[in-house]
């Protein structure tokens, strides 16, 4: 397909230190970084692994909902159930399904996550949610843990092959965009097989884990679908979305 030769060839000659790069400004990683500064890593770890697992359905756009959670976990937690719960309903952007997201949280707050093993953490999370490792908060999961462990740990790592992109409404568009696909982004997030497929490949031809090429799809989404490429994506990047994306609505 000359669409996914295209896209390998964009994303090899950007390479992994321009993504890692990229990463570091990632407003994702700038709040997880904050949290874990306040809270410690294991702490910060397990509240930034929390909010990974709500972020879904949200009430305004991602980038705030992180900065959000930054800023109210800047004091000490004294109990995480407890605290983060109380997060929860307090959050402007989580006001969609409360309920099933208070349930998600009783479920796995107590869970601590091991940080050095990704692959394992990855299985544990899906079995504790009782869901499949393949479901887009689960993957996100790893990929803010992943986060967590670089802000800490102050160095850069790659996040297992295995786990595959979390296919949101964002990634379906853009992956829409560069011709890889023709499903509809909103068949795309319920049924994410053939997206996450898409990247994988993308991911296995230049040794770049899927997780990675999220944070680059996000970050270029902003550019592409809200004309700000506030995070300065490169611009040979950009061009394999020039044709035919719309805008999307403010919240995406």
């Amino acid at each position: 397909m000359e669409s996914l030769r295209r896209v390998i060839k964009a994303v090899g000659e950007l390479g992994v230190d321009t993504i890692l790069a990229l990463e570091k400004r990632d407003p994702q990683y700038l709040s997880v970084c904050r949290v874990v500064s306040s809270q410690g890593e294991e702490i910060g770890a397990r509240l930034s692994m929390l909010n990974a697992l709500v972020s879904y359905r949200l009430a305004g756009k991602g980038e705030e909902h992180w900065s959000f959670f930054a800023s109210y976990f800047t004091t000490p937690v004294s109990h995480i159930c407890v605290d983060f719960s109380r997060y929860v309903r307090d959050s402007p952007y989580l006001r969609l399904s409360l309920s099933a997201r208070l349930r998600r949280v009783e479920k796995i707050c107590s869970y601590s996550p091991d940080l050095t093993d990704l692959k394992k953490t990855w299985l544990e999370i899906a079995e504790r949610l009782g869901t499949s490792p393949r479901q887009k908060t689960v993957v996100f999961a790893v990929k803010i843990l992943n986060y967590a462990y670089m802000c800490s740990r102050g160095e850069s790592r790659l996040a297992p092959m295995e786990v595959p992109i979390p296919v949101d409404y964002r990634v379906a568009h853009l992956t829409r965009c560069a011709g890889l696909t023709d499903t509809p982004p909103e068949v795309a997030v319920k049924k994410p097989e053939e997206v996450q497929e898409l990247w994988s490949a993308v991911a296995s031809a230049v040794g770049i884990p899927p997780l990675h090429l999220d944070t680059l799809l996000w970050l270029a989404g902003r550019a592409v679908l809200h004309g700000e490429n506030i995070h300065q994506v490169p611009e040979s990047f950009l061009n394999l979305f020039a044709n035919g994306c719309r805008p999307l609505s403010k919240w995406r």
